[in-house]
């Protein structure tokens, strides 16, 4: 399939990433829910007809950060859960999915403060469990595997900052939560330590490269302890909609990552760590569900879209 036409079969329908871990990606394109793995080309239609929160997603965009993506991967086998966190009132409950049907989980929690999840913040999947973030800075942790939950009290005052962009991250070298805030041109660099308390763990300088082209304030998008990235949109360019940077933690430097045209409309960026891992279908669990002529298409042409070379 040529690039052209791979570009044509994007343009007709979005497809949602939902999650990324150990390599595979969860994916979300209308009527279809599925798992891939970008360096093989190889995916898995998933059914998600049990799910109250998955069919929704397509016209509630925001909810998509109530969607945990958690691989387990051992030497022999590797399987995966999909848990979904409900917000009913006071109440936090757990949809949960191994690939082949959905349950509501028996756990759930209920914390003395009331508080939101935090809209458009991606959950964090480290030391084998599901994080999230609510506005008043605390923690809802869910464990797929056991499925235990538990609030983390950990506070950080942002609500009356309009003005600070936030990220919430894991620092895969020290294995730890992490929570990125940005104002103007300073970065700093949270840590949470045992005490479920938030220290400075560093503070980033990032100047403009060409102020003149720059359409708003850059927007910090991932994390993983080894660099930090940033987009920022431009203007009055008819190729580029926005350009991406990344910060060397080490090395102390920004770089240049690259470009994203315009007709692509990207809401969130992934980290996605190549793998040759795959989780197969169980004929004995399930009926196998197929993809159609047109969905063949598409997932192709998405998969063929990821360069994983870079």
């Amino acid at each position: 399939m040529s690039l052209g036409k791979k570009t044509n079969v994007l343009s007709w329908e979005r497809c949602y990433i939902l999650g990324s871990c150990s390599g595979l990606l969860l994916l979300s394109h209308i009527g279809c829910l599925f798992i891939a793995n970008p360096v093989t080309k190889k995916y898995r239609i998933l059914d998600h007809s049990g799910s109250k929160l998955i069919p929704t997603i397509p016209d509630h965009k925001d909810r998509a950060m109530c969607v945990g993506f958690a691989v387990n991967r051992n030497r022999t086998t590797m399987r995966f859960k999909i848990v979904c966190i409900l917000e009913m009132q006071t109440v936090y409950k757990f949809e949960i999915s191994d690939g082949y049907s959905w349950r509501l989980s028996e756990t759930t929690i209920t914390p003395r403060s009331i508080s939101d999840l935090r809209t458009r913040m991606k959950p964090v999947y480290l030391n084998d469990t599901l994080h999230w973030l609510r506005n008043d800075g605390s923690i809802i942790a869910f464990n797929p595997e056991t499925e235990q939950a538990r609030l983390i009290p950990s506070r950080f005052r942002l609500q009356h900052n309009l003005d600070m962009k936030l990220l919430f991250a894991a620092n895969e070298n020290i294995n730890r939560l992490t929570l990125i805030s940005m104002t103007k041109n300073r970065i700093s660099v949270y840590t949470l330590l045992e005490n479920s308390k938030w220290a400075l763990a560093k503070r980033v300088k990032y100047i403009s490269t060409d102020k003149r082209e720059i359409l708003s304030s850059p927007d910090v998008v991932a994390y993983d302890g080894k660099c930090l990235v940033l987009r920022q949109m431009k203007k009055d360019n008819p190729h580029i909609r926005s350009v991406v940077h990344v910060y060397d933690m080490e090395a102390n430097c920004w770089r240049g990552l690259g470009a994203i045209c315009q007709y692509a409309i990207v809401y969130e960026l992934y980290k996605i760590t190549p793998s040759l891992f795959f989780v197969e279908e169980d004929d004995e669990k399930q009926k196998v569900v197929v993809a159609s002529n047109h969905q063949h298409i598409y997932l192709t042409a998405v998969l063929g879209a990821i360069d994983t070379t870079k």
